[in-house]
């Protein structure tokens, strides 16, 4: 009788799943986001606008854009061409400034746009301070499904002092790349960019396993942030790691009379660490959350909330001093390439 119980109980369920509930949400104000990550350090400094709809994000243009310190106006930032901004989103304008700002000083931005009025503030915290960075390389037995292969590691170990009080950290591996394409007939081309390597913490307690994303405008990836609550007041020493192959990776491209057949790469790695403050952290977890959960299709999850320190608006200020280790460069690596010379203008990402 009780199986007969369950089961009906259990075809009401999956049956009350299949009907369709219509949801209305109404209609939803627009509203002026205003999203900016700006460094300590003097140098350009950009901030990015959009527009609030039900379903996307849309550019803010002509917008009156004014940054203060402590107080006092320091600059009006200028709207910029999006072909001067690598990467940038087709969804917001961007809007620049030179300056920097000194520690312990607290930052304004301020947007304005026809109605729109929004501002956000954020204080400029210390940077910490790198005592000492490590690499090593290792064999790594690896589990895909039932398949079992070895993978070589790369190693990073960042050591440094936890800065007085409750503290949130963010940290990095900025990797500049030189490549150099070379053809049959020994002919080349060069190419330098740089990237944020994509960093996995799943061997450090303090990172939790989360693995390293390119920026905060990216979705796409997790970032490395974490608390001080394990090491408060000592020094700690982070471990990240990377597969070896993603240091001599490369996006390559070229024209049509030029086929290359293999190219070098010369990778240098720059450890970079950041202390961010809590209303940051919580942004930055929240994104993680957001890549971990929010994207998936079951029906119990409740739905992600995204921290916003603008007022009169949504979006996110922050204000960071990072530091940098010293450079690493590593051997460099060959790798030829295997394609049809026939599509001579494709990209290709080559040695992934």
């Amino acid at each position: 009788m009780k199986k007969l119980l369950y089961m009906v109980a259990l075809t009401l369920v999956a049956g009350a799943c299949m009907n369709k509930v219509p949801v209305d949400f109404g209609e939803v104000e627009p509203k002026l986001v205003m999203n900016a990550q700006l460094e300590s350090r003097e140098g350009e400094q950009l901030i990015y606008l959009s527009e609030s709809s039900q379903v996307s994000l849309k550019p803010v243009h002509g917008a009156e854009v004014t940054v203060y310190v402590d107080g006092k106006p320091l600059a009006t930032a200028r709207e910029v061409e999006a072909e001067d901004i690598p990467n940038k989103s087709p969804n917001a304008a961007a809007y620049s400034f030179l300056g920097g700002f000194p520690v312990g000083s607290q930052v304004k931005v301020s947007a304005k746009k026809g109605s729109w009025e929004a501002w956000a503030q954020a204080d400029v915290l210390p940077p910490p301070s790198i005592s000492a960075v490590d690499t090593l390389r290792t064999l790594e037995q690896e589990m895909a499904g039932d398949f079992e292969y070895t993978e070589e590691v790369f190693h990073v170990k960042i050591s440094f002092k936890d800065l007085p009080g409750d503290n949130f950290y963010q940290v990095g591996v900025l990797a500049y790349k030189q490549v150099t394409l070379v053809d049959a007939k020994g002919e080349t081309r060069e190419k330098l960019y740089y990237e944020n390597l994509s960093m996995s913490g799943s061997s450090d307690p303090v990172l939790g396993g989360a693995t390293a994303g390119m920026s905060i405008f990216d979705l796409g990836k997790t970032f490395l942030v974490f608390s001080d609550q394990m090491f408060r007041d000592q020094e700690y020493t982070l471990r990240l790691s990377v597969p070896a192959e993603l240091l001599s990776s490369a996006l390559l491209d070229w024209d049509g009379e030029f086929i290359p057949v293999y190219f070098l790469t010369t990778t240098t790695l720059v450890p970079w660490l950041e202390c961010i403050s809590r209303e940051e952290y919580d942004y930055m977890s929240a994104l993680n959350n957001l890549e971990n959960f929010g994207y998936t299709s079951q029906v119990i999850v409740e739905p992600t909330t995204i921290p916003s320190n603008v007022n009169g608006g949504l979006g996110f200020l922050a204000v960071r001093s990072r530091t940098q280790a010293a450079s690493m460069e590593l051997p460099v690596v060959r790798t030829d390439l295997y394609f049809d010379p026939t599509f001579p203008q494709s990209e290709q990402n080559a040695g992934q």
